[in-house]
């Protein structure tokens, strides 16, 4: 029997919500994002460390990679070193990206009082978009087909290959992107092992359909409805997922004020409490959540979650968020960084997104460019250390997934959350295979 859409979700929640005992299976875990906690919150540093920082890494990893495409033919110089004009040589640099339409605090100020308002743009992709290429010193603007300008965004780092003409011009003749780390096996697994993905739950929007959808998702991780054979399987769920978007999504339109995290609190911590008492949960903040807006994203205070944090088996994770289930490297996001690669180029949907940023080998190249981050002064954190097995984005518009090969045998499975608020779905990865799957609670 489902349970009846209640005013009072919290109280529905703790005193009529009886699990099922299930003997849930259990494989092991590890969090692996220590880099995303300890990252530097010194806000008197300038932003430029971050960008120095990332071309001094890549610059390691790229050279072998270089010199393995394009021999050692060719001289490795840095932009200061270029001297003799139609020399053929290799940039290795960060692009940055002119572009018209991009936003602009001082541009608006400037014409305020000039121009009739605007309606508000959501993409910023412009013909006439050029590209530069960076390193500590200087930058020089690139040329050539290699690179297509509506393809990338500014913070890539890349290695180019050509030469500087009597203009100061780069013409590039090929270039050479970091590409997706080297992976390390995967576990064969003699059994079923389900991981749960969701994100967007907009716990502050009280509508009917959405706590129904809530209940339908309880019913189904306890084990309320089905047969036995049904509960055997889902036993096998050893990990949810929440990406971000716990009070509020990516696609609710409203500021989330104080006064609806407060009254939407309790409902989220005994959501989570209720998932928690069936399963393990990891629960990450979003852009819109009640967590700092700037990446990396702490976890969520843990007063906000005074039920839930009572079970071992809650987590409150940071965003980015990475960990290794079962021997699988798990990474992901709640989305912001896949939806601003596609407001500043021409890459429209999340997957391929999600491709470029591994063949990139960076999850957040926008950072601190377009996306808000903390002014990070030895490290990266956003760099891609580990191949994952599953890769995931949070408040996507609709869900999709898909398969990542690499040059060197690499097998990652893509994963696109939608908002579970708008389309009550979520999306289930199966362990043993990697297969996924998109369930519905409507």
């Amino acid at each position: 029997m489902l349970f009846k859409v209640e005013p009072n979700f919290s109280e529905k929640v703790a005193n009529d919500f009886l699990p099922v005992e299930l003997e849930r299976q259990t494989v092991d875990y590890v969090d692996s994002s220590k880099r995303f906690y300890q990252v530097s919150r010194d806000f008197s540093r300038q932003y430029a460390h971050i960008y120095s920082a990332r071309l001094n890494e890549y610059r390691n990893v790229i050279i072998p990679i270089v010199r393995k495409k394009w021999s050692s033919h060719y001289k490795i110089l840095k932009l200061c070193e270029l001297r003799e004009k139609n020399e053929k040589c290799i940039v290795i640099g960060t692009i940055f990206k002119l572009q018209e339409l991009k936003p602009s605090i001082l541009r608006e100020l400037s014409e305020q009082l000039e121009i009739i308002p605007q309606p508000a743009r959501t993409h910023f992709v412009h013909d006439n978009d050029s590209l530069v290429l960076e390193d500590e010193l200087q930058r020089i603007k690139l040329i050539g087909d290699s690179i297509d300008v509506h393809q990338v965004v500014t913070g890539v780092v890349c290695a180019v290959l050509g030469s500087e003409d009597e203009d100061g011009v780069f013409t590039i003749e090929d270039v050479c992107w970091a590409g997706c780390n080297i992976q390390k096996p995967l576990p064969k697994l003699s059994n079923d092992r389900y991981i749960v993905l969701l994100s967007g739950l907009n716990m502050a929007t009280k509508k009917a359909d959405n706590l129904f959808s809530l209940h339908l998702l309880l019913e189904w991780l306890s084990g309320i409805s089905g047969t036995s054979q049904y509960q055997e399987e889902l036993s096998k769920i050893v990990r949810v997922i929440i990406a971000g978007g716990v009070f509020a999504s990516h696609s609710d339109e409203n500021i989330l004020s104080e006064s609806d995290v407060i009254a939407s609190a309790e409902a989220a911590d005994a959501f989570a409490a209720a998932v928690s008492s069936v399963a393990p949960l990891d629960l990450m903040p979003g852009c819109k959540d009640p967590s700092g807006i700037m990446l990396p994203q702490k976890p969520f205070h843990y007063c906000l979650f005074p039920k839930a944090i009572e079970y071992k088996s809650f987590h409150r994770v940071s965003n980015p968020y990475e960990c290794d289930i079962a021997g699988f490297t798990c990474l992901g996001t709640s989305g912001e960084p896949i939806k601003d690669i596609m407001r500043y180029s021409n890459v429209n949907n999340a997957l391929d997104a999600m491709r470029s940023t591994l063949k990139w080998r960076h999850m957040a190249p926008t950072c601190p460019d377009t996306v808000p981050c903390t002014p990070c002064v030895d490290t990266d954190p956003f760099i891609i250390q580990n191949c994952p097995a599953i890769y995931f984005s949070g408040n996507c518009e609709e869900f999709a997934t898909d398969v990542y090969k690499g040059d060197e045998g690499q097998y990652v499975r893509l994963v696109c959350l939608p908002d579970f608020s708008v389309s009550k779905t979520m999306a289930v990865v199966n362990l043993q295979n990697l297969e996924c799957y998109s369930m519905k609670f409507s």
